[in-house]
């Protein structure tokens, strides 16, 4: 059992139906529970999480408040991948490390950046989205010396703002 103030039974109150991310949800439930009279081994049980947790979020609940019940930075496994090298090659051309080929790709990282290597390419994608990259199709790109060029080429490139009428309707 968990004692708890009238301040406290409002604050996890207001966590489990407001808090943004499921874990906080989660555990205001399981420390709301403690706190009416259940079981660790009860509450544990109908969660599905260990009494261990248990135990350790209603010490942080205590000495933090509900601030405590949030996932602290740092936890998880280290990134293996260098930020920093990878965005030094990406701003590189493919051919300045000897590959011939203009754009970049997924198994070409994983072969030039060190820290990528022996990366699958799903895990070179990964690296690249929490970096904050996306995929971006590269586009032809259609040019002439001609000096009336842009005149010629006509209203067929420019994109219409409204679409047309369809004839009998």
């Amino acid at each position: 059992m968990l004692q708890l103030t009238e301040r406290d039974r409002k604050e996890l109150r207001k966590t489990m139906r407001r808090a943004a991310k499921p874990h906080l949800r989660m555990k205001a439930v399981a420390l709301w529970n403690l706190g009416q009279g259940k079981t660790r081994r009860e509450v544990a049980e109908f969660l599905g999480v260990s009494k261990a947790s248990l135990s350790a979020w209603a010490k942080r609940f205590r000495a933090e408040g509900v601030g405590g019940l949030a996932i602290r930075p740092g936890r998880g496994r280290p990134a293996q991948a260098q930020a920093s090298e990878v965005e030094q090659v990406l701003r590189q051309s493919p051919r300045s490390f000897g590959l011939a080929q203009t754009r970049w790709t997924l198994r070409a990282l994983a072969q030039v950046v060190p820290s990528l290597r022996g990366f699958s390419e799903m895990g070179v994608w990964k690296v690249l989205q929490r970096m904050g990259y996306g995929y971006k199709r590269g586009q032809p790109h259609l040019t002439s010396p001609d000096p009336q060029y842009q005149e010629k080429r006509g209203g067929w490139f420019k994109r219409s703002t409204r679409p047309e009428p369809i004839p009998g309707r």
